[in-house]
């Protein structure tokens, strides 16, 4: 007599189908994540990816792959985690329903005749004589769906990074929105950030290709980072005055990306990245991972070097001799010596080396008070178990209380001697690289009353140009203004 092989299944239901899933491949069954993360370019059955105790899970909506008439999903909802090969995804089912053991009679294993990359029903099992039927998930069909393959070597990448890491020092990112989408690029890799001036048209024709723009005497060409996500035109939504224009600096040529607004500056460590499952082909390489910032949440960290193929920056750099100076005015620009200031109000606009601010984080109400701390000194913050003294920079140089703290304040973290400061200042403006060969400093007359209220605070004053007007960038020294804390706490 022979043998008969029997086969363990869990069944889910969607809407009124009944499914079955080999049990071996599913790890868990969740509910309905809180907080789900747009994803850019992804297919229409994506839903986005949700963080599940530090790994970045895919989360797929079946009712839209299997074209169900009705896609819309609700938190009453279960997804089943699935995992083959290392790669996990999240499969979106209305229910839960049972275990079952299924004897390979039971089993029919359908045949395609033309290959499609979403036929992911490999079967049927006949229960009830038949009068109960479910359809069988092929999840290995559903781990190869678009073709990514490079999540499982982004785990082991991942893996590896985080047995020593904690040994790296913590690197810096500014994070900006595209619609609804959040990411952030290291700070390194940034060259300067600017309000949006009068983009000109230009004769480069060009999917992504905005126009350009004129930046101290060069000119950029912009691309609409939208556009190259493939989502809807960001003229289209935002408000224009959140807008702003990253300058990044590609091999040798600036281009700039318009994105909605630009957020904050966060601090991470390289194990800090979780590995993102891309369920696209599309610029696979601009997704470092995606890192979890407190209070902020969960955003992607892209490489500026591959947010623009070769082919692409050819494009838009086209007819060299009409949107750039020549090679010799470049080798020039090359050689200056170009330094990058944070740049905040407080009244005035100030700036701090951007060698100098450790973070940037959103003003907080969560700072505890202590008795006997000086006037200036509005409490300590835990940041990540470290404990920094919190500055209220306007009652240090005793300027009138801002009443609306809270709303678009942040805090400017720098360290000096193993001790962390934050300075609390009314908003953040942009990142300014100014030349040193060719920066204007500002006649002391002109600036008088701010000299005296800042005293030696005052690194110096310098000329920028800010939406087309010339202003005046009051540079702070952090080490004399660390000093000037320090020497107060002790008076």
């Amino acid at each position: 007599m022979k043998k008969t092989t029997t086969e363990i299944y869990t069944s889910f239901h969607i809407d009124k189908t009944e499914v079955a899933i080999e049990v071996q491949a599913v790890q868990e069954v969740v509910n309905f994540p809180e907080r789900i993360i747009p994803m850019p370019m992804a297919p229409e059955f994506l839903m986005g990816v949700f963080n599940l105790r530090g790994t970045i899970i895919p989360i797929i909506n079946l009712k839209n792959l299997l074209h169900y008439p009705e896609c819309s999903v609700n938190a009453n909802q279960k997804v089943a985690i699935i995992e083959i090969e290392s790669a996990k995804v999240g499969l979106v089912f209305d229910s839960t329903s049972e275990i079952l053991r299924v004897t390979e009679d039971k089993i029919s294993i359908f045949g395609y005749v033309a290959e499609h990359s979403h036929k992911v029903i490999k079967g049927a099992i006949k229960l009830d004589e038949g009068s109960r039927i479910l359809q069988i998930l092929d999840t290995t069909a559903l781990i190869s769906i678009e073709n990514i393959p490079q999540i499982i070597d982004q785990q082991k990448i991942t893996a590896n990074q985080k047995k020593d890491s904690r040994h790296d020092q913590r690197h810096k990112c500014i994070s900006f929105r595209v619609k609804d989408v959040r990411m952030a690029i290291e700070i390194a890799q940034i060259y300067e950030i600017v309000k949006v001036p009068e983009i000109k048209q230009s004769s480069i024709q060009n999917d992504i290709f905005l126009g350009i723009i004129n930046l101290r005497g060069r000119t950029i060409p912009v691309v609409s980072f939208s556009r190259v996500l493939k989502m809807k035109e960001i003229e289209d939504f935002g408000d224009i005055e959140d807008q702003r224009i990253i300058i990044l600096k590609i091999n040798t040529e600036l281009i700039g990306l318009m994105v909605d607004s630009v957020e904050c500056i966060n601090s991470y460590y390289s194990d800090d990245i979780m590995a993102v499952p891309l369920l696209t082909k599309d610029r696979v390489a601009m997704f470092k991972g995606c890192i979890n910032l407190p209070g902020e949440g969960e955003i992607f960290l892209l490489s500026q070097e591959h947010i623009l193929s070769h082919h692409e920056i050819l494009e838009v750099t086209e007819g060299h001799s009409k949107i750039y100076q020549n090679a010799v005015e470049n080798q020039v620009l090359k050689a200056r010596t170009i330094e990058s200031y944070i740049s905040f109000r407080l009244d005035h606009l100030f700036g701090i080396s951007i060698k100098d601010v450790k973070e940037i984080i959103n003003y907080t109400d969560d700072i505890l008070s202590a008795p006997g701390m000086p006037h200036y000194v509005k409490g300590m913050l835990n940041l990540r178990s470290q404990l920094i003294t919190i500055i209220d920079t306007r009652c240090l140089y005793k300027m009138k209380e801002n009443e609306s703290e809270t709303n678009e304040s942040k805090v400017l973290i720098f360290e000096k001697e193993g001790e962390r400061f934050g300075l609390v200042v009314d908003s953040l403006e942009s990142i300014l690289s100014i030349d040193q060969d060719k920066k204007f400093k500002v006649p002391t007359l002109l600036t008088q009353n701010v000299q005296n209220q800042f005293q030696d605070d005052i690194k110096e004053i310098v000329s920028v140009k800010l939406d087309e007007k010339e202003g005046a960038l009051i540079i702070l020294n952090i080490g004399s203004v660390t000093e000037r804390i320090k020497s107060l706490k002790s008076a």
